[in-house]
């Protein structure tokens, strides 16, 4: 076997599937990834070429490969994952396409694997459209994690109408050394994240009952970025919108959030400023998040779950970040930013206790002015019925003219 390159062109429309044959994909994690076709019948090959694509690639990869004998029953691809890395857990769609002696094209049907970690031993355990991959701890508490994870789908999905309609996976990491070192081997850098359009959600937290409360915030928050990509039809977000709902669906804000917002606002964190990437600055991201949050919670206290959505519709209908909020919310970003701010001020005594006492008080005035209002309200009705204004035909002055 011998390797051309990436091809240029495209082969041939004229295929004829499915070729009979066995496609596999072998690996070693962070080290070689082996693409193998097996013939289940000879067939005189001159040519072959390997497609395969990642969920955000627009075109697949070509590779045309050369067989080494004139009747091949095993053509192979080795890709050097040390200096061609691919991101942990990223799906691979691939298939292959070999031209015959007399230029016909054959085609293999295609296949999808997901790249696993396997330097670990996942177990699986599943419900519904979730699955849950885990290495450590007891399958009891995988279980308490699965249902978690149900709970908080259902929660989320329910005001939305929403069902999840291809299997979201969840890699649950025990040990984060482990799982910054699965990313660090692509050049990435992780704490846990969504990728929406691989259906994949990795999580870190320890297999204890720590472990577990912190889980009981990363799930709902990494599942809600799945669900906002599904109904958006993929379509890209604002960072605010998107960060600030997963903060809000993780239910009371981490004290970290409201003390962010009592901080001094850092140069180019606002509203405008996040519909696109948040600021890698470690003090800036953090009062982006909370800015996110704030906002999105007051649309949610103003305008209800139904504001939301109708936020998001707009979004996924391709309009720009501030027009988003202008068409549903009537306003510009600097103007919902204000007013999200307020909102989370501390309002005064007075108002406080007028907001929340006012109902009793006015069912007080209501019981206690009852005695005093009733007798005299039944007095002017003694009067009324005894000296009636009217009479059948007519006013009483104009009587008999």
């Amino acid at each position: 076997m011998g390797l051309l390159g990436v091809l240029t062109i495209f082969p041939p429309l004229e295929v004829q599937a499915p070729l009979p044959a066995r496609v596999e994909l072998e690996y070693t994690f962070g080290q070689r990834m082996r693409f193998i076709l097996e013939l289940e019948s000879p067939l005189p090959i001159i040519e072959a070429i390997l497609y395969y694509t990642l969920p955000d690639a627009e075109l697949p990869q070509r590779v045309r490969v050369v067989p080494g004998s004139q009747i091949p029953s095993r053509i192979t691809y080795e890709r050097d994952l040390r200096r061609d890395p691919l991101p942990p857990f990223v799906p691979l769609t691939f298939w292959w396409e070999v031209q015959d002696r007399e230029g016909h094209w054959w085609s293999t049907e295609r296949r999808t694997v997901r790249y696993l970690d396997n330097r670990v031993a996942w177990h699986t355990v599943s419900s519904g459209p979730l699955h849950l991959y885990w290495h450590a701890g007891d399958p009891g508490l995988a279980r308490a994690v699965l249902e978690l994870a149900h709970q908080s789908l259902d929660r989320i999905s329910r005001p939305l109408g929403y069902q999840a309609s291809e299997p979201i996976e969840l890699f649950w990491y025990a040990d984060r050394e482990l799982a910054q070192a699965a990313f660090r081997l692509a050049g990435l850098e992780i704490g846990g994240e969504a990728r929406p359009r691989w259906r994949a959600v990795i999580l870190i937290a320890s297999a204890d009952g720590a472990g577990l409360e912190l889980l009981r915030r990363l799930i709902p928050h990494e599942l809600t970025h799945v669900i906002l990509d599904d109904l958006s039809g993929g379509q890209p977000l604002p960072a605010w919108l998107d960060e600030g709902w997963a903060l809000l669906n993780e239910g009371w804000p981490d004290p970290a959030l409201l003390r962010a917002l009592q901080e001094p606002r850092l140069e180019g964190v606002s509203l405008a400023s996040l519909c696109g990437d948040f600021p890698s600055d470690p003090l800036r991201a953090s009062q982006a998040y909370a800015l996110s949050w704030a906002v999105v919670r007051y649309i949610h206290d103003q305008e209800g779950i139904g504001g939301l959505r109708r936020v998001l519709e707009a979004y996924a209908g391709g309009v720009s970040c501030e027009n988003g909020v202008r068409r549903v919310l009537g306003r510009s970003l600097a103007r919902l930013e204000d007013e999200a701010e307020a909102a989370l001020q501390p309002q005064p005594l007075w108002q406080s206790l007028m907001e929340r006492l006012g109902p009793w008080l006015l069912l007080f005035l209501l019981l206690s002015l009852g005695p005093i209002l009733l007798p005299s309200w039944r007095e002017e009705t003694r009067i009324h019925r005894a000296h009636p204004r009217h009479k059948a035909g007519g006013f009483e002055g104009w009587e008999g003219r």
